[in-house]
C-alpha cells in the first residue's frame, strides 16, 4: 500500500484519508490507503479493536508496527495533543512559567515522544526508516481542523480548544462515527479548502508541509499504476 494510517480512531483515519486524496488530487487514492491502527471493519464501518492514544503507543512499540513500516511505502501517525500531558504520555502543554506552549513547540515535543516510543520497540528503527514515517499532530484535536473549515466567521486567533463542542454547535447532527466524519471531511477533497485551512490552523499547515516533502514519490507511484 502507498499509505498506512496509524491513528487514535477511525474518525481520524477517514479524515486523513480525505485530506490525502485532496492534497494529492487523486480521489482514487483511497484504494491505496490501509487502516493499520485501530483496525477497521469495512462491512459495518466500525473499529475491530480499541483505539485511543494508549493503544496507538502500544502499537508503535510492537513488532506489528515495524512490519507495517516495511510493507507500506508511507505510514501516517496521528495523535491529538489534548492527551499529551496524561500520565504515560507525559508531554507537558505548558512551559516552566505555566504558560501554554506554542503549537509548533508542542508538535515537536509530541513527535519526539512518539519517536522514543518507536525506538523502545527496536533501537535505531526510526532512524533507519524515518523517511517513510509522516507525523500528523493535531493541536489540540483533529476536530479543530474540521471546525476551521466549517466555521466561516473570522476569528482573532485560531481555535485549538473545545473544538468538538464548537463543531457540534455549528452542526448539531454531528456524531463520532466513521460515516459522519467522512461527510464532514469531504471538503478536503478539494485543494482550495485545504489551502484555506492551512492559513487558519498551524498544526494543519505542519501536516500539509510534511506531505509536500513526499509529493514526487506519491506522484511517481500514481504514474506507475
Amino acid at each position: 500500500m502507498l499509505f498506512g494510517l496509524a491513528c487514535e480512531g477511525i474518525t481520524d483515519q477517514i479524515t486523513i484519508e480525505n485530506i490525502l486524496c485532496g492534497y494529492f488530487k487523486n480521489p482514487e487514492l483511497g484504494e491505496n490507503i490501509v487502516q493499520l491502527q485501530p483496525l477497521y471493519d469495512e462491512t459495518d464501518q466500525k473499529q475491530k479493536e480499541f483505539g485511543g492514544w494508549q493503544m496507538l503507543c502500544a502499537y508503535l512499540s510492537a513488532t506489528r508496527f515495524r512490519d507495517d513500516v516495511l510493507n507500506n511505502i508511507f505510514i501516517v501517525i496521528q495523535v491529538d495533543t489534548d492527551v499529551s500531558n496524561e500520565i504515560g504520555f507525559d508531554v507537558p502543554q505548558v512551559d516552566t512559567d505555566n504558560q501554554p506552549l506554542a503549537p509548533e513547540i508542542l508538535i515537536t515535543n509530541v513527535i519526539a515522544k512518539l519517536v522514543t516510543i518507536i525506538e523502545s520497540g527496536e533501537t535505531g528503527f526510526y532512524q533507519r526508516h524515518s523517511e517513510k514515517i509522516i507525523f500528523c499532530i493535531s493541536v489540540h484535536s483533529l476536530e479543530c481542523w474540521l471546525y476551521a473549515h466549517h466555521n466561516k466567521k473570522s476569528l482573532s486567533k485560531p481555535k485549538i480548544t473545545g473544538c468538538y463542542k464548537a463543531l457540534s454547535h455549528l452542526l448539531p447532527s454531528i456524531e463520532k462515527t466513521y460515516r459522519c466524519y467522512d461527510e464532514l471531511s469531504q471538503a478536503f477533497l478539494k485543494s482550495k479548502n485545504i489551502k484555506a485551512v492551512v492559513i487558519k490552523d498551524l498544526s494543519f499547515r505542519v501536516f500539509i508541509e510534511a506531505l509536500a516533502t513526499i509529493e514526487d514519490q506519491v506522484y511517481q507511484f500514481n504514474d506507475e499504476r
